[in-house]
């Protein structure tokens, strides 16, 4: 067999052990297509050896390129990408990225093309999915980033930090970032907090501790366009008269994205490729599939597919309201 594989959207880490896992699982020679849905338009293709994917599986070097595309296809190019992947002998083609690469094989599937696609994005806001490759090792960056920025505000007390991280309008990696970095606050867009009321709170928490840290996703003060950054600009210019202390700044931005995958990165990365390799295996045609709240990897449809946001009224929103992080 022989199985197409693309990825589309924003870099992680975690997506070459993904890739290792379907070669070895399914014992095909795999094809990878550079650049996204445009490097498939354009036939960006080269073969990799399984002796190199393993080399790579757990390595933070990506072994392909990602790409983006502001623009839906036409019929006519779905075709062109059908023609090339029948040329080229593809089996099966798997994208992983988040819900518009996601329906972009929907499309290609009605075009005879048997297509998979699996989450792949640190947001973490695939619509019915819990996890996302990429998600725990973004989350692996903030950790280090907090506990860097404690250390030096216990050298030097009094401090009061924010660090701006992506994820657009959905909060869910500054929120678990906060909840597992023991960051003191979470400024994420489903939960906003009144300037007065927050300033309030950073005052009453910098009385007690060294320092205090804030983790504020780069959508929560409504300003956010794709590639825009500097979202807490506007935030400490209202919170510092307030609280009658300079914020130190740090945005993480892209960064993000690289890191040695972790262990919960490469265990999720390989159920899902195992569930895909079962998907195959039995049959099926044209699915994603997705890790479920019970952790486990499940098959739906492709059309399903989109957005996200935190849900307030899942484990980890409770939880941070428990821990007064929101």
């Amino acid at each position: 067999m022989r199985i197409g594989i693309a990825i589309s959207g924003g870099d992680v880490s975690g997506i070459n052990n993904f890739i290792f896992q379907i070669s070895r699982m399914m014992r095909a020679e795999i094809v990878l297509f550079n650049g996204g849905i445009p490097g498939l338009l354009e036939n960006r293709h080269q073969e990799i050896s399984a002796r190199d994917l393993v080399d790579f599986s757990i390595t933070a070097i990506p072994i392909m390129q990602s790409g983006r595309t502001t623009r839906k296809l036409m019929r006519q190019e779905y075709e062109v990408i059908t023609k090339q992947l029948k040329s080229l002998r593809i089996d099966v083609l798997i994208m992983a990225g988040g819900d518009g690469s996601l329906q972009f094989l929907h499309a290609l599937s009605e075009c005879g093309v048997n297509c998979f696609g699996v989450g792949m994005t640190i947001d973490n806001d695939v619509f019915g999915s819990d996890y996302t490759i990429g998600f725990s090792t973004a989350c692996e960056q903030v950790l280090k980033e907090v506990t860097k920025l404690r250390n030096t505000g216990r050298a030097l007390t009094g401090r009061v930090f924010m660090v701006e991280l992506l994820g657009g309008y959905c909060g869910e990696l500054t929120l678990q970032s906060a909840i597992k970095s023991n960051a003191d606050f979470a400024l994420i867009p489903e939960c906003q907090i009144a300037p007065a009321l927050l300033a309030e709170r950073i005052t009453q928490r910098l009385a007690a501790q060294n320092s205090v840290v804030i983790l504020c996703s780069e959508g929560y003060t409504r300003e956010y366009s794709p590639g825009f950054q500097g979202a807490i600009d506007t935030l400490i210019k209202q919170l510092e008269p307030l609280i009658g202390v300079r914020i130190r700044k740090t945005i993480i931005g892209y960064g993000l994205r690289s890191g040695d995958p972790t262990c919960e990165e490469i265990y999720q990365g390989t159920i899902m490729a195992s569930e895909v390799a079962r998907c195959i295996q039995s049959g099926m045609r044209n699915k994603a599939v997705i890790i479920n709240s019970n952790h486990r990897p499940i098959p739906i449809d492709l059309l399903s597919m989109k957005k996200r946001l935190v849900d307030v009224e899942g484990h980890y929103y409770k939880l941070a309201k428990q821990l007064h992080i929101l």
